[in-house]
């Protein structure tokens, strides 16, 4: 067996592996997650309740959809909530969550994804739009996005376990007693248009670039859904599932028969597709001839035909192959210049697909010099995820004296190897000071790029060995606020008690402190215990007469707005005190054609809409960049349709971009 066979099967292998890998972590992570388990429920028994208006007047039914309480009992019982205790071990925890998924697998062909619904979004959230109107909304919104939250929004819509769109209105109507003995009748399902969607669905994964989310999603899809054309096949291919994309070119080699001098670009990828699939089954013979069909063609690929060829070589006998000579890297010249274990031209890296990069990242096989360049291009547009992109800055190395050096360094410095730099020296330092000093210069390098929240993301270890302290108190806004982005709650409340009473004690830093980090904690606090009250919205102005009166006033308005979405009471008095034209710098307002789509959509409780909607006014740069009506709206949007945390994390990505 020669070492292109050895490595189709290693790939293919270690592809599902990986993905197994993947499923039992987010397993276990669930089961060990007690307070998210029993966040989500309480959310879903909340939205039993009747519907509460936080969009519209209050003669106007607020939206909202009915939770799935098949599901929310079925929880209750095999977790035993009812009792305030999670119900076994881990590994039980484990065995529950597959049973979930196989039920859902086998009894309901009716929906498909693959998160289920208690870490995704509900079943029905599709049901009342139309498939038409769905796909031109997709189309609009532009992937991926470099917003955590607005990140994570898109993977929820696109891989929760839900059935297609199919015009039909959701019952909002609240259940009474009687309406609990009646058959719920069941909704016609179209086998045919949810295979539409959810390849709909697949063209959107692949624009968002996380080929882990993209892959898994295709290798569960029901049986004759997935379309054999040339996009499906290259994902298999970056997938590294050698078999599957073989599999597809054979199934349409015999679908299309022999292929005309006047072939089209599709036809000629599944020639290639032919020869390199033979080359992997060891049949020479049968790629030549392959190859020599390919050559009878009006335009002949060289560089494919030198691939094959080498493909075909003794390892031993192999010359290096010459990426340079390639004007564009796609997934097949790519697969095969993996296969070669051959180095890429940096420039085909720079022009290259989100897709791609993705593979090269989470590739083993790429020199490391490619990996890196890949990581960072991927990185700027926020395709690749936090934990990848640390693994690949753990693989870089500095001298002893760059990392004492450092921020002073990173000052001149502009490119991303500093920021790598940054990040390593920040986590080697011997002291806390040190490690928040250095982390400051991580800040500051994130706020002009405006990607505070994956830096804060990137550099939670850091973040979290950092323990409160007297000494910290003047790094204490900073590291809880990096906390909260990094969504380590619990450490940053343990900051942020330490501050609180540091300030009764009567430190005038800690109070200084207190009231910089108190927005951030009052409107992102799961629990409602960090207190709200009209004297400490005073104390909060009053720390804010040391601004301009064009920034006190925009600040204001914004943490008024986001305060009031999230359901606090500003009293007239404050606002009155905002009567001005004094407004926030470099913020944008809701195009007004979304903004009608956005109300409509709401209006008309068509859930999956409305969120695609927000996600189009928040745009390329994130939340931050919307004036406080319109992220307010949004907020208020996400948490009318049951996304409470979205809706808080949205606030907080919003209140940092304007320097909160």
């Amino acid at each position: 067996m020669n070492a292109s066979i050895k490595y189709f099967l290693f790939t293919t292998l270690t592809s599902v592996a990986a993905i197994n890998a993947s499923t039992a972590q987010i397993r276990v992570q669930d089961a060990r997650e007690n307070a998210d388990v029993v966040s989500a429920i309480e959310e879903a028994a909340e939205a039993a309740a009747d519907p509460r208006s936080i969009l519209f007047p209050a003669n106007v039914p607020g939206p909202y959809f009915p939770d799935e309480s098949e599901i929310l009992e079925a929880a209750e019982e095999r977790l035993n909530l009812a009792s305030g205790e999670l119900a076994g071990s881990v590994e039980q925890a484990e065995d529950i969550l597959a049973a979930e998924e196989e039920v859902l697998e086998i009894e309901d062909k009716s929906a498909y994804g693959t998160l289920n619904n208690m870490r995704g979004l509900p079943k029905n959230i599709w049901q009342p739009s139309d498939l038409e109107k769905v796909t031109k909304l997709l189309e609009a919104l532009q992937l991926p996005s470099k917003s955590p939250v607005m990140d994570e929004i898109a993977r929820k819509l696109l891989l929760s376990v839900t059935t297609a769109p199919m015009g039909v209105p959701l019952d909002i109507k609240p259940l009474t007693a009687e309406d609990e003995n009646e058959e719920i009748p069941a909704i016609s399902f179209d086998e045919r248009l949810l295979k539409r969607f959810i390849n709909l669905r697949t063209s959107k994964l692949i624009e968002r670039g996380n080929l882990e989310d993209l892959v898994l999603f295709i290798q569960n899809m029901p049986d004759e859904t997935l379309e054999a054309n040339q996009k499906n096949a290259e994902i298999l291919l970056l997938g590294g599932d050698l078999l599957g994309a073989c599999q597809m070119s054979n199934l349409k080699a015999r679908a299309s028969g022999s292929m005309s001098r006047q072939a089209n670009n599709e036809d000629i990828f599944w020639s290639k597709m032919t020869v390199f699939c033979r080359i992997m089954e060891e049949n020479e013979s049968g790629a030549q001839i392959a190859l020599d069909m390919l050559r009878e063609q009006d335009q002949i690929d060289f560089v494919f035909l030198d691939l094959a060829n080498k493909l075909m070589e003794e390892p031993s006998r192999r010359l290096a192959f010459m990426s340079a000579g390639l004007t564009e890297l796609d997934p097949l010249n790519y697969t095969m210049l993996s296969l070669l274990d051959q180095p890429i031209d940096a420039q085909l890296i720079e022009n290259s697909s989100p897709l791609i990069l993705s593979a090269m990242v989470i590739n083993p096989n790429i020199q490391a010099t490619n990996r890196f360049q890949a990581a960072i291009k991927s990185n700027q547009s926020g395709g690749v995820a936090t934990d990848v992109l640390k693994s690949i800055y753990d693989l870089q190395e500095f001298s002893q004296m760059e990392y004492q050096n450092a921020v002073r360094m990173a000052e001149f410095d502009e490119r991303p190897l500093a920021d790598v730099l940054l990040f390593q020296s920040a986590a080697r330092q011997a002291t806390d000071v040190d490690k928040a000093e250095t982390l400051e210069a991580i800040w500051k390098r994130a706020a002009l790029n405006n990607d505070m929240s994956r830096k804060a993301q990137l550099n939670s270890e850091t973040l979290k060995s950092i323990n409160p302290a007297p000494r910290m108190i003047n790094h204490a806004h900073h590291i809880s606020r990096g906390l909260l982005l990094a969504g380590e709650y619990v450490r940053a409340r343990e900051w942020y008690d330490f501050v609180r009473r540091s300030a009764l004690g009567g430190n005038a830093d800690a109070t200084r402190a207190l009231i910089n980090i108190w927005p951030l904690f009052v409107l992102t606090d799961e629990s409602n215990s960090v207190p709200w009250s009209d004297d400490i919205l005073d104390l909060w102005w009053n720390g804010q007469m040391v601004l301009s009166p064009e920034n006190r006033d925009g600040r204001a308005t914004l943490f008024y707005v986001m305060a009031e979405a999230s359901g606090h009471r500003v009293s007239e008095t404050k606002w009155a005190e905002l009567v001005s034209n004094n407004q926030l710098e470099n913020v944008a307002s809701i195009s007004y054609g979304v903004w009608r789509e956005m109300i409509r959509a709401v209006g008309e409780n068509k859930p999956a809409e409305a969120i695609i909607l927000s996600l189009i006014a928040m745009g390329d740069e994130g939340p931050g960049y919307l004036d406080p009506s319109g992220i307010g709206t949004i907020v208020r949007i996400l948490r009318s349709f049951g996304l409470e945390r979205e809706a808080r994390a949205v606030i907080l990505e919003s209140l940092v971009q304007n320097d909160f």
